[in-house]
């Protein structure tokens, strides 16, 4: 069926006829065929070197995995901007270095307007494109975000104060002009193609405007017309370009892609001389505190419980959950009540008048990190397919092309469906394909994995708590790569301007290829570590590293935990908007390099010396890059039984008289507890197990022990510790 043209002809990459005496099927005729549809995402669209967020090229074994998946159409996010001589143009005019990105990131432009795509790069999309229509798929090639050339210039000459950046104003003129240029070259280059080629003007124009008090920056009937006159330019250009161009599907952007901006597109609907029948209407859908929210708001918690599937026992982040009325309201974002109105505005609004919808990117991100309970892990994954499930049906229900976005990054936090990093080619999320599978009529039968990744994160408490135990493998043999450990900090944790630095505990050991460990073993650039901390501060997320380990494969130490602190003053540049920090984490760089490293904590250290904890790593961690990560339970012996004392200590009253210890205690809720005393060799002295009341509590326990010892309570989700002296 999508093997063969509307004429009788083969389409696929080795036979693309020109039908420029006929016209291709109108966009409604390919809505049907076109099924369900997949993002190769994080690749071809990421600035300057498609490989650099960690994705290989697209191989015709990951393009035939993505058509065994039930997929018949691929989206082909897509850079043009930093392969063309615009970015050296814009560098050099603003006397920039090609070794110095800050003027590509600024948004200014200089008045160059005629610029030349990169040969090279054409061909390399061509194998792209030529290996989806093969598979009898449809690809639809966009003009993804690539340093903001586009997408964030949506304005005309009035500064746009964007964050980090200063004031920047827009010549409309000059971007409406390259937009024309990009598409004539890209248009002319896939004239012969048949109707499995569509193209996208656009990816998510002004997504990036900035915020302020009052909310983000309007987006106006002015604006509007700055943008349809983009997109004219747009398909101007790929009419004016010939073959099958005069009748090729396009496809525009609602503002920000969002849906509640859709109307504005549909009333400044562009003219096409094609006349009508021949361009698609584009939004996505994230809804932002089930798909994308990764830390609570005092205007509204993440949602991780999917309706129908809510949790009994964390009903504050249960879909729709209002914190203002603290009740469920099933008209939220992203419930099936909304899914099913907001799509059947979509059909009214643009299907019904011959215009196709594609929901060009749609997902929620994974939350095995973020959820402990093993009971309430199991709802989330269960909702999250339910998800998808219910976007796919009211999509093929409305006659709307939906297309999952896939990073292909396996991490806490994923969206990926098929793996593709490590040069293999299997179902990461076998439950959300069948939800997707069944929306389409397809069996929906893969082998779930909900109760491995369950399972996995079920740990054993002991009294040292859990670690994170992170594994390093390099991909290459051949150049530096970077294995990521990665904290996003929210609430009082953002706030890092009452530490005078950081204390990291860990242990392990990293090894490069045959022991080398450097130049001094004759290795050159190759087989060599090192570990920096960084974090990101401020509205602009600024970047700052200092220095943790010169030769992590030789200053490690796999038998035994060492404390490592880093001050302010050890950044390679000061740390700014200390009170304002966004992200921390550590950072391992090296080649040919293999190896394990377990982390207990990462604290803030105070004036005082003392520490607090920032994270405890009890739950998955958010690992990338040539790092993939997962929980343990620390040893119960031993030096991995000492925790510094979290800040909730101040909570726990203790009295030591000689012979015996006594901690005060209060509980939010009654049920089982268990006091530990253990000295500093990990040796338990005396545990007792009690019934906790609601409330003040009291526990005493026994020692003949003189000395340095920790004392632990636990009771549920409660946890106390503080260093004693016994007497």
């Amino acid at each position: 069926m999508f093997g063969i043209g509307k004429f009788g002809f083969v389409c696929g990459a080795a036979l693309l006829v020109s039908t420029a005496a006929f016209a291709l099927p109108k966009a409604t005729d390919l809505v049907e065929p076109m099924g369900m549809g997949y993002n190769i995402g994080n690749t071809m669209e990421v600035p300057e070197n498609p490989t650099g967020w960690g994705n290989p090229l697209p191989t015709a074994a990951y393009i035939k995995a993505i058509k065994a998946a039930g997929f018949n159409t691929v989206r082909i996010p897509c850079a043009w901007y930093s392969h063309s001589d615009a970015l050296a143009k814009d560098i050099a005019a603003y006397g920039g270095t090609a070794d110095n990105s800050t003027y590509k990131h600024v948004g200014k432009a200089s008045d160059f307007t005629n610029p030349t795509i990169d040969a090279a790069w054409l061909a390399q999309v061509k194998e792209v494109v030529d290996m989806i229509i093969a598979e009898g798929m449809y690809a639809v090639l966009n003009s993804h975000w690539d340093e903001g050339w586009l997408e964030d210039r949506v304005y005309d000459g009035t500064a746009n104060p964007r964050s980090g950046a200063g004031d920047i104003t827009n010549s409309s003129a000059t971007t409406k002009a390259r937009q024309a240029a990009y598409w004539k070259q890209i248009a002319t280059y896939f004239k012969d193609y048949d109707e499995h080629l569509l193209f996208a003007g656009a990816n998510e124009p002004a997504v990036n405007d900035p915020w302020g008090a009052s909310g983000q920056w309007a987006f106006d009937d002015s604006r509007m017309q700055i943008l349809k006159g983009y997109y004219e330019a747009f398909i101007t250009s790929v009419r004016s370009a010939g073959g099958n161009n005069d009748t090729r599907t396009l496809i525009v952007q609602a503002p920000r892609t969002e849906m509640d901006n859709a109307p504005m597109l549909s009333t400044n609907w562009p003219t096409d001389p094609a006349g009508a029948g021949y361009m698609m209407a584009e939004v996505h859908y994230y809804p932002y505190q089930y798909s994308l929210m990764t830390a609570d708001e005092d205007w509204g918690k993440q949602f991780y419980y999917y309706t129908g599937l809510h949790s009994t026992t964390d009903t504050e982040h249960n879909m729709g959950w209002n914190v203002y009325s603290n009740s469920i309201d099933n008209s939220a974002l992203g419930t099936p009540n909304q899914i099913k109105k907001a799509f059947g505005e979509l059909k009214t609004m643009f299907c019904d008048k011959g215009i196709p919808v594609i929901i060009g990117e749609l997902g929620a991100i994974k939350r095995t990190g973020q959820i402990t309970d093993a009971a309430n892990l199991k709802l989330h994954l269960q909702g999250r397919a339910l998800f998808y499930g219910e976007v796919a049906k009211n999509a093929k229900a409305n006659g709307i092309v939906p297309y999952v976005w896939d990073t292909g990054a396996e991490d806490d936090g994923n969206m990926t469906i098929i793996t593709r990093q490590q040069g293999t080619y299997s179902i990461l999320d076998p439950d959300v394909l069948n939800a997707l599978q069944k929306a389409y009529g397809q069996e929906g039968n893969n082998q779930s994995n909900l109760d491995s990744l369950v399972n996995e994160n079920e740990v054993p408490e002991t009294e040292a708590g859990k670690g994170v135990q992170v594994t390093y493998a390099t991909k290459t043999s051949d150049s530096s790569e970077v294995g990521t450990l990665r904290i996003n900090l929210s609430g009082t944790k953002k706030d890092l301007s009452q530490y005078v630095g950081i204390e990291i505990r860990l242990k392990g050991s990293v090894e490069t290829a045959g022991g080398c460990t450097g130049e001094s073993d004759g290795c050159g650039e190759y087989g060599w570590t090192s570990m920096d901390l960084f974090m990101m501060t401020g509205g602009s997320w600024a970047w700052f590293d200092a220095p943790v380990m010169e030769q992590a494969n030789q200053e490690l130490d796999a038998s035994a935990f060492q404390k490592i602190q880093v001050k302010w003053d050890d950044f390679r540049t000061a740390p700014t908007d200390l009170n304002d920090a966004n992200a921390i984490g550590l950072n391992l760089y090296g080649t040919q390099v293999t190896g394990t490293i377990t982390f207990d904590y990462i604290a803030g250290i105070k004036a005082d010396g003392s520490t607090e904890i920032l994270d405890d790593f009890d739950k998955k961690p958010q690992v990338e890059g040539i790092a993939t990560g997962k929980v343990v339970a620390l040893g119960s012996t031993g030096s991995d039984a000492i925790k510094p004392v979290r800040a909730a200590s101040s909570k726990m009253l203790v009295n030591v008289q000689p012979g015996s210890v006594t901690a005060s205690f209060s509980a939010a809720t009654a049920g089982m507890a268990s006091a530990t005393l253990m000295n500093f060799m990990g040796q338990v002295i005396d545990q007792k197990n009690f019934n906790a009341s609601k409330g003040a509590n009291s526990v005493e326990l026994q020692s003949n022990y003189r000395g340095a010892a920790m004392l632990i309570v636990k009771q549920g989700s409660q946890r106390y510790a503080q260093k004693v002296l016994l007497k």
